[in-house]
């Protein structure tokens, strides 16, 4: 809905206008990205595209009515909605979380899963500068040498897969990426504000209930603060 002067008014969805838009326009594809798919009950959220939005059902083949079926008049799902094939829909999530629902296994089962390591994100601190020479993204080289000594140091410190050894009951899904690092324009590039402000908070929360909390926070700290190769 949408308010209008005299109330509210039914409109099409924002996935809906979406499908639509790609039913229309089938030599390209479209990609609908749910950031943080899990931060809901996902299965509730889809309702009945929970059926359609299995691979195997895209398409005119997968066609459903739903319950607002009877709203719609005209178009190319008068006659019943459907996913079109040339949609991708990719979700992102933090699978550690615990502060959110987890998803269904059978709404699982309807993805392909890629895991993104934080070591997989170190690219997005590089500088990448316009025609003028101005940066748009990443740090400046310099600084983002240093972010990537330390995001690494403090990384092997929270669990180092190769070695096999780091904070009891933490692993690689536990490592900082590259995006807390890039909070260093924020803050001129001071490295202490960004840990006060962003990083010791987050691992805090790893460690609570960890009898030594208080010293595996200062060695993180300490290796956090080494700009020199591991």
């Amino acid at each position: 809905y949408k308010p209008t002067d005299k109330g509210f008014e039914l409109t099409d969805g924002i996935f809906y206008e979406f499908c639509n838009r790609a039913s229309e326009d089938k030599g390209h594809d479209y990609f609908f990205i749910i950031d943080e798919i899990n931060r809901g009950e996902v299965a509730k959220i889809f309702g009945e595209l929970f059926y359609c939005v299995d691979p195997g059902y895209r398409g005119e083949k997968g066609r459903i009515s739903t319950q607002y079926q009877n709203l719609v008049t005209s178009g190319e799902f008068q006659k019943g909605f459907f996913i079109p094939e040339n949609v991708y829909i990719i979700g992102t999530m933090n699978d550690i979380d615990r502060s959110v629902e987890s998803m269904d296994f059978a709404f699982r089962r309807r993805f392909s899963w890629i895991e993104v390591k934080a070591s997989d994100t170190v690219d997005m601190l590089d500088p990448k500068y316009d025609d003028n020479g101005e940066l748009i993204a990443g740090l400046e080289k310099n600084l983002a040498e240093k972010a990537k000594r330390r995001m690494e140091n403090l990384n092997a410190a929270i669990w180092d897969e190769k070695e096999k050894k780091g904070i009891e009951g933490l692993n690689e899904a536990y490592h900082i990426g590259a995006s807390y690092f890039l909070k260093l324009k924020n803050y001129a590039g001071d490295f202490e504000s960004l840990w006060e402000y962003h990083i010791k908070g987050i691992l805090q929360e790893y460690l609570r209930g960890n009898p030594n909390a208080q010293e595996e926070l200062e060695k993180l700290k300490a290796a956090y603060d080494r700009e020199e190769e591991k």
